[in-house]
């Protein structure tokens, strides 16, 4: 391995990350118009639950009218709130939805503006009625009545910790009366949701009952370089299931084979959770109470994203009333916090795992024991750039064997080549013109002098040995909430997450770089022209791409050259040889 090889593999994984920051797979593709002006969406006909357990198959999805609209009079819009220290619920009598979802302790990152300009972070990105969070539907296959696209609520009840929705008065007698309870916990992301059908007709009634989550209308999506120099891309907010072990479709990607714009994947029965997964947060339902249960994730044409959860068709004999429940978690990505959130089919006692929305990736191996150590770090600093500062001490430390065998391989290599430079000068001067024999004789030169001429790259192992280090901590930056506006010096680094606003990190990283580079003894016999690329242009490079990645990997990689600085110097200094004394002058 030469040093060109060296600089390939770092140029790989360099072009790795900046490729994951700067390009994104494009927008979804104009949505297909139906006769009548209503967008079509295709089901890919996978199977559907039914009351009886079985399955039936799943049917195209009907055009929803152009011309289906809100009534022209509708009583007044209220607003119920519930609110904890955590979080802040708003609920309209629109439709029974949910209409904002506030996350106290968590801006709205913004472009141009500081997170103390910005405003508090709510997960829900539109005003929409028929695309607001936790909206109710029924299957009309399987449902006796017609449900109204538009429907107006009362608030039944509002105390500090429970709201409940009572569906008003319809002109359509046929309609059941249906009323929701929402229970806010104290201290915590989760809600509980009761949904009460009651039949008050004198005949039966079927219904199959499908719980809503949309992702709002034009989801963000990063394209090209349109979030070039604001860290880590953004991510669009993509329907997720969880079946099984398996999340549908893959954590991480925008337009995977199992979700193409126009279609949607239906899957059962062992649902765990249905709902919107964001880079950093998650809005989702699980089941309670039933054996199974359907999701549905759906990537509409125009760019609005769906996930239902769809239970079991019910029969409502005259006076009785069905309940279905639900968990929802509204929040942070925290994987402690999502793990104790319990659901699924059967009693409801398993763990959701909710925490399977998180994606590191093939470096999750990685990911995972350095989120660890960065907690712990952080539960005694309280400062996660301090922590990051730990974390790296500690790579250092435990890499230090292996670097400190390398300086010693290094400067012995060094030593031997240096008593054979006059020979391989020479060499050079005789085969100037024949590059393969001069290959060639310097081998026979190096196996003469019992010299490994590839004991001089071994210095290349800790960086090489760094860069999946590199990668993991870029991907936890990435995806780990907990690192996610997380302030190092406030005033200055308000984010981790987020590239240095003032380019003050990369810049003294790639001179750091540059000054461990040129402490590092020069491997003989490489090209000085070669050497010297190596030591601008690595620096160059690094500083470069690090003016668009998250200011937390740049302090890691700027740590971690002062270490190397340091360990370079202080070994030079304990491995210098005495100088060689003069002759003593005998006159």
């Amino acid at each position: 391995m030469d040093k060109k090889t060296i600089l390939a593999i770092v140029l790989c994984i360099g072009v790795f990350i900046l490729w994951q920051t700067l390009f994104a797979p494009p927008p979804p593709p104009p949505a297909a118009v139906a006769p009548d002006g209503g967008a079509v969406t295709q089901v890919d006909g996978g199977p559907v639950a039914s009351a009886d357990g079985g399955a039936s198959p799943a049917p195209i999805a009907q055009p929803v009218p152009a011309e289906e609209k809100p009534p022209a009079e509708r009583p007044t819009e209220r607003l119920a709130t519930l609110k904890n220290d955590r979080m802040e619920v708003t609920f309209s009598t629109r439709s029974a939805v949910v209409k904002n979802l506030k996350l106290i302790g968590f801006k709205e990152r913004i472009e141009g503006k500081s997170l103390q300009e910005s405003t508090i972070e709510d997960l829900v990105s539109t005003h929409d009625e028929t695309a607001l969070p936790f909206r109710l539907g029924f299957r009309e296959e399987n449902t006796s009545f017609r449900w109204p696209r538009f429907t107006d609520w009362e608030v039944a009840e509002e105390t500090p910790g429970r709201v409940v929705l009572r569906l008003a008065a319809s002109s359509d007698p046929g309609l059941p009366q249906v009323r929701k309870t929402f229970r806010l916990k104290p201290e915590s992301y989760e809600l509980e949701l009761d949904v009460e059908i009651e039949n008050h007709t004198d005949k039966s009634l079927q219904e199959q009952l499908l719980l809503e989550i949309y992702s709002g209308v034009n989801a963000p999506v990063a394209q090209g370089c349109s979030g070039c120099m604001g860290g880590t891309p953004v991510v669009p907010r993509l329907p997720t299931c969880m079946k099984g072990e398996v999340v549908h479709p893959i954590p991480g990607t925008c337009s995977p084979a199992e979700l193409k714009p126009g279609e949607a994947i239906t899957l059962e029965p062992d649902v765990l959770w249905t709902g919107i997964n964001e880079q950093y947060f998650l809005v989702a339902a699980v089941p309670v109470g039933v054996d199974q249960s359907v999701c549905r994730v759906e990537a509409r044409p125009d760019q609005v994203f769906m996930a239902s959860l769809m239970y079991p068709k019910a029969d409502l004999p005259p006076g009785s009333t069905q309940r279905h429940s639900y968990r929802l978690y509204a929040g942070p990505k925290h994987l402690e916090t999502m793990a104790q959130v319990k659901g699924g089919p059967g009693e409801g006692q398993r763990p959701a795992k909710l925490d399977s929305s998180v994606d590191f990736g093939w470096l999750a191996f990685l990911c995972h024991p350095m989120l660890w150590l960065l907690r712990k770090f952080f539960a005694f600093v309280s400062n996660w750039g301090v922590a990051i500062l730990f974390l790296t001490v500690l790579i250092k430390l435990l890499m230090f064997p292996l670097t400190q065998k390398q300086m010693k391989v290094m400067k012995k290599t060094a030593k031997e080549m240096a008593r054979i430079k006059p020979q391989m000068e020479a060499l050079r001067l005789k085969y100037a013109d024949d590059r393969s024999k001069l290959n060639e004789e310097m081998m026979k030169l190096y196996k003469a002098n019992n010299i490994n001429p590839f004991g001089a790259m071994a210095g290349c192992l800790p960086l090489l040995l760094q860069m999946p280090v590199w990668i993991a901590l870029y991907r936890m930056l990435y995806s780990s909430v907990e690192l996610y506006q997380a302030p190092f010096i406030p005033g200055w680094i308000d984010d981790l997450s987020y590239r240095d606003p003032l380019y003050i990190l990369p810049l003294v990283m790639g001179v750091s770089m540059f000054l461990q580079q040129k402490l590092t003894p020069p491997q003989p016999g490489t090209d000085p022209q070669q050497a010297k690329m190596m030591m601008y242009f690595m620096p160059a490079f690094f500083t470069f791409i690090m003016l668009m990645l998250p200011a937390g990997l740049a302090l890691y990689i700027f740590v971690n050259s002062i270490l190397s600085i340091a360990h370079q110097l202080i070994y030079n200094r304990l491995t210098a040889e005495p100088p060689v004394a003069a002759p003593a002058d005998k006159g």
